[in-house]
């Protein structure tokens, strides 16, 4: 009776160990499939990333195993060997690790891009076939984004950097001379220095617009006090005064919006002797739903060689502005403007280029820009990008190195650009600390260094 009970145990066992073998070498099917998927995908995070390589170098092994566990254990379970059992067992272990840590590694990379995605990912990798659809989405997502600001990539994500940083500084909008000149770009030891300066020359019309001016660029959180000396400047008849505060009208800058007033304003500037009145009218005219009436004045002071009505005819054509959309029109005018030496025209044109140039596989319009010919340290910026866009790393470099040694307002978008090349293509760390120093020097050059140097990696500089 005990001889018959131990029989029955043993074929129970028996069967249910095949049963359960079986069972698992399905799963092992299916998760070999989802394995295969979730492995290319982090192999194209892994190689577009230069962020947790060392682990996710680990997570692409643990598929490899698994992969190889899987082709074992297939070969015993189909030739009905007794370790088969184990095999599957063990196979099925090796791919609940493997998504454990595809998981982790996708929860790792939250920290810098795609967070939702990344977290949903990490958390669904325990859920295989699901974590799979999102792992290909993520590995999607990440090979299209080229931001450094979200996320740290090899390649040349740290030139494209720089030059998104200079596409986001240069906004496409109506301009006058005042407006086109911006301003000039300090220090903070020179700002104080400058504030303080001008704080003590503030008992003239011009000495209050001066120091007005100056808090409206430098020190923006004190905007009750520059509304206030731009408003008592301007109440004694001085023209850059009156301008000014039809433009915080115009735009709803520290005032409500309001077109009507910003009207009185630049009349009463032009009245008092103020040139750029007439084109800021005109800008208000094509703001204010009037675009036919704006066109006619940008069209007139054109034909008499206003360069930034020229411009503005360009940022209507560019953006369907009381005309129809014509991008070809509005870099003919840009470009025209570009030649003589007008920097916000040239800018437009780089930035144009720059925002192109890594978003599109074929690159129309950075063809479209770069057809032209341009003259001075621009031309060169230009070639630098088209050398770029051939991947051309040291040729790219030389072209910004010459703009550098030029000295013009290109210096500091350009030291950038060169130290942005050196970190991402430079074959030692020698030329990765010359990278971080070239974006350093140019601090004092143009704004976009410091956002540039937050997100470069952690070099020390001698």
């Amino acid at each position: 009776m005990n001889t018959a009970y131990v029989y029955i145990l043993s074929a129970i066992s028996s069967l249910t160990l095949a049963v359960a073998t079986d069972v698992l070498f399905f799963v092992n099917l299916g998760l070999c499939f989802c394995a295969l998927s979730t492995a290319t995908a982090v192999i194209v995070m892994w190689k577009k990333t230069a962020f947790m390589r060392v682990f996710g170098s680990a997570v692409i092994v643990a598929f490899g195993v698994s992969a190889a566990a899987f082709c074992i254990q297939l070969g015993l379970y189909v030739y009905g060997n007794d370790g088969a059992s184990y095999a599957v067992g063990l196979c099925t272990g090796l791919f609940c690790i493997s998504f454990v840590l595809c998981g982790a590694y996708c929860l790792m990379l939250a920290r810098n891009s795609h967070k939702k995605l990344c977290i949903a990912t990490g958390v669904l990798c325990l859920v295989p076939p699901v974590g799979a659809v999102l792992a290909v989405v993520l590995s999607y997502k990440i090979q299209r984004d080229t931001s450094v600001k979200k996320f740290v990539y090899s390649g040349y994500a740290y030139t494209y950097a720089a030059l998104e940083a200079f596409a986001d500084r240069t906004p496409v909008e109506l301009i006058d001379q005042g407006g086109a000149e911006g301003p000039e770009y300090l220090p903070v030891k020179r700002i104080k220095r400058r504030l303080r300066v001008l704080k003590g020359k503030t008992a003239t019309a011009a000495g209050k617009f001066d120091y007005a001016t100056a808090l409206v660029w430098y020190a923006p959180y004190k905007f009750k006090k520059a509304y206030k000396l731009m408003q008592r400047s301007a109440d004694a008849g001085y023209a850059p005064a009156l301008f000014n505060l039809g433009y915080f009208y115009e735009i709803g800058k520290y005032v409500k919006r309001d077109f009507k007033k910003a009207r009185e304003y630049y009349k009463r500037a032009g009245a008092a002797g103020d040139a750029d009145s007439a084109l800021r009218l005109a800008i208000v005219d094509i703001k204010d739903g009037n675009a036919q009436a704006g066109l006619a004045v940008l069209n007139e002071r054109a034909e008499y060689g206003d360069l930034y009505a020229k411009y503005d005819l360009g940022v209507c054509y560019e953006l369907g502005l009381g005309v129809e959309k014509n991008v070809d029109k509005a870099f003919d005018l840009y470009a025209e403007c570009a030649n003589v030496g007008m920097f916000v025209a040239q800018s437009r044109i780089f930035a144009a280029a720059s925002k192109d140039m890594p978003s599109s596989q074929n690159g129309d319009l950075f063809r479209r820009i770069t057809d032209r010919k341009f003259d001075g340290a621009f031309a060169i910026m230009i070639d630098g990008l088209i050398e770029i866009k051939k991947r051309h790393a040291a040729d790219a470099s030389e072209k910004f190195l010459q703009a550098v040694k030029m000295r013009d307002r290109w210096e500091g978008v350009a030291r950038c650009l060169v130290g942005a090349l050196y970190i991402d293509c430079g074959k030692l760390p020698q030329d990765r600390r010359n990278g971080v120093e070239y974006v350093i020097s140019a601090f004092d050059l143009w704004s976009g260094a410091k956002d540039l140097y937050a997100v470069l990696p952690k070099i020390k500089v001698k």
